[in-house]
């Protein structure tokens, strides 16, 4: 999962990819929360498709995340509003945690 986020920010980085020390610019695609396993990206629309970076043939670019049921592949967990997980983030909650829903334990995993 490391790889893909990164690969993932790459992706949507205005520039070469870096060397050494990583550090991207405002428009590289980054999680706003995570949690084992989950990501939670902002996304311009509330499609999983409006999250993943396209190469400019209009496919998936290669090493970032790819939908689907396959290994290697990740899967729609949900969507929620940007608001929605700025006001959990102000109470100290992780976002990622709770894109499934309200129902969802606080503790544990």
């Amino acid at each position: 999962m490391h790889r893909k986020l990164v690969k993932t920010a790459l992706a949507t980085h205005g520039q070469a990819a870096p060397t050494g020390a990583v550090v991207f610019d405002q428009d590289a695609l980054l999680p706003i929360a995570l949690l084992s396993g989950c990501a939670v990206y902002p996304a311009a629309g509330p499609s999983p498709l409006d999250v993943l970076p396209y190469g400019t043939a209009g496919k998936p670019a290669p090493g970032t995340f790819r939908l689907g049921v396959s290994p290697g592949m990740v899967k729609h967990e949900g969507t929620q509003p940007l608001f929605w997980a700025v006001e959990l983030m102000e109470q100290q909650h992780n976002p990622a945690r709770h894109t499934k829903g309200d129902d969802t334990p606080d503790d544990g995993e």
